[in-house]
């Protein structure tokens, strides 16, 4: 029997000027540490050293406060933010996304590079069109690598291997005018997160 589904249209109008936040410099990391947000943190990823974040010493006591970012599907040179109910990371170990992260030491930085595809999975039908949508699934490989924020030192590395084994019983297609109903989807790596940077939060 054939799904039913709903086509979801997104239009990302004034990105741009949100993620400035009006401070005037963009995503320019501040040089007073209660300025410092999540976006200004994602540039740690890309090369860039927030001389306004936090001192990190491993042998210090934790919790040494992470921020995980991983890698944008469209865009290599985007890095997004992780919430913590996508990787089951304990709270105390990060900062809300609406508050200053003045106390963040570690940066996370996750790219998929490697993926498998699994199988294709077809038949789903979209609510008052006569489309049909298809996904494709797949395995994949990823690289987490996990930054001092203040000096850009890399702290640790871990591969994540995942694996997809059946299809969605759930898809929000998000596509334009004339574009294929295709979505990708690949295995997850949150559920190994909270045990590879554990000890380097709690050392």
């Amino acid at each position: 029997m054939k799904k039913t589904f709903i086509l979801i249209f997104f239009l990302l109008i004034g990105i741009g000027a949100a993620a400035c936040g009006g401070d005037g410099g963009g995503n320019t990391p501040p040089s007073d540490p209660a300025e410092l947000k999540s976006f200004h943190l994602a540039g740690v990823c890309t090369g860039t050293v927030i001389e306004a974040a936090a001192d990190y010493d491993a042998s210090g006591s934790g919790p040494h406060k992470i921020a995980l970012y991983s890698q944008n599907s469209f865009d290599g040179d985007i890095y997004d933010i992780m919430f913590p109910s996508q990787t089951d990371i304990p709270e105390a170990w990060t900062t809300a996304v609406d508050q200053p992260f003045s106390d963040i030491e570690l940066v996370g930085c996750l790219a998929r590079t490697e993926t498998t595809l699994v199988d294709t999975c077809e038949g789903y039908e979209i609510d008052e069109e006569e489309r049909e949508g298809t996904v494709e699934i797949y395995d994949a490989m990823y690289e987490l690598t996990i930054y001092a924020a203040k000096t850009g030192e890399v702290v640790g590395t871990a591969t994540i291997e995942t694996f997809m084994d059946e299809c969605p019983s759930f898809v929000m297609f998000s596509t334009g005018s004339g574009e294929d109903l295709v979505e990708e989807r690949y295995g997850n790596p949150d559920d190994a997160l909270v045990g590879l940077v554990e000890s380097y939060v709690n050392p």
